[in-house]
């Protein structure tokens, strides 16, 4: 092994042990903490959690079960576990009593394993409970039980049904057994950006890059889709999301990809007069904004045919799907697309 090698070996060993380290350490501080909380809650109250802690969109679909399990414990205290860059999607919540922003899952298995919550409640299953840095994967019982994993979720129904299934709060494959419409809690400070920003007149919202490759669609054909709008109809084109790779000559189109946080980017959405985009997660925004949504779908992985979505999304009430069975979202076609789009589009 040369010096480079094994410099770089101690080093990445370094980070790693350090990381585990912290989280054990975070994880007892995290234990005390709500011990204390525990020691001062009123006698036979239950310290529930709630792990739900990535993607956005689906914290976002998840959104019913916090109203259903405060149902279920009105006098409980709900704790919400998610990573800090989604703190934002529940921090305002009336349904949860605090927010746990967590460092790892090494962190959150802990806190967890000291059984100092009386109750939890995973929303999540061992694909996705998983830390890098650690490089440790933590099961769901509930989801192994049933045979819930990445590779079959959608068999299950949409991602509410499937999370309320991992985390044992109905039968398998039974429907949501409350409201499942999936709500967001804007404040005025996400009004204000908004308002700051003078969006001009009706506008639509795009959003045309996923996190995950096989959702999205060419560039080119959102190219071709941003021009035939603007050539057609009076409305301001917007575009959201992280980043653009968007090039587009027209006067009627504004990039503000990388302006905004995910609760201010779901104001700018619920002033939309619609809102065209990709599976993701700005598309359960539009949902729980009761935006009209046209969402380009396709094929995914093991799934020729799926629906993600609860509430008016999910029954098409207030959206279309713009898909053709067994064929990824990149091979639609310009013109699929467009005939689609023209027939629900109307003038303002």
């Amino acid at each position: 092994m040369t010096l480079q090698r094994f410099v770089a070996l101690w080093t990445h060993r370094y980070h790693k042990y350090s990381h585990i380290g912290k989280a054990h350490l975070l994880g007892y501080q995290a234990w005390a903490y709500f011990l204390d909380i525990k020691k001062n809650m009123k006698r036979g109250r239950k310290l529930i959690a709630i792990i739900r802690t990535e993607h956005f969109g689906d914290i976002v679909a998840a959104e019913p079960i916090s109203r259903y399990v405060r149902s279920q414990y009105p006098n409980d205290y709900i704790v919400w576990f998610v990573k800090p860059s989604f703190g934002e999607l529940v921090s305002h919540n009336p349904s949860i009593d605090e927010v746990f922003k967590e460092f790892c899952v090494t962190q959150r298995k802990t806190l967890l394993d000291t059984g100092i919550f009386d109750k939890v409640i995973q929303l999540q299953f061992t694909n996705n409970n998983h830390c890098p840095k650690c490089q440790v994967f933590i099961d769901n019982p509930v989801a192994a039980r049933r045979n819930i994993n990445i590779f079959n979720y959608f068999n299950y129904g949409n991602l509410l049904g499937v999370f309320a299934q991992t985390g044992d709060l109905i039968p398998e494959k039974a429907p949501f057994p409350a409201d499942d419409r999936p709500k967001l809690y804007l404040q005025k400070s996400h009004r204000d950006k908004v308002d700051a920003l003078q969006l001009k007149g009706p506008f639509i919202v795009l959003h045309c890059q996923s996190n995950y490759a096989p959702k999205d669609w060419p560039a080119e054909k959102w190219e071709q889709l941003v021009q035939w709008l603007a050539d057609n109809f009076p409305y301001q084109i917007v575009e959201i999301g992280l980043k653009s790779n968007l090039s587009v000559q027209t006067e009627l189109y504004r990039n503000l990809c990388g302006q905004l946080t995910i609760l201010e980017t779901a104001e700018v959405i619920r002033r939309a007069a619609y809102f065209i985009g990709l599976d993701s997660g700005p598309s359960h925004l539009g949902n729980a904004t009761d935006t009209f949504g046209i969402i380009l779908m396709g094929s995914l992985n093991d799934f020729p045919e799926y629906n993600p979505y609860s509430g008016s999304y999910g029954r098409q009430e207030n959206a279309i799907f713009v898909r053709q069975t067994g064929m990824p979202c990149s091979q639609l076609s310009f013109e699929f697309v467009r005939d689609k789009v023209a027939s629900v589009i109307a003038l303002p």
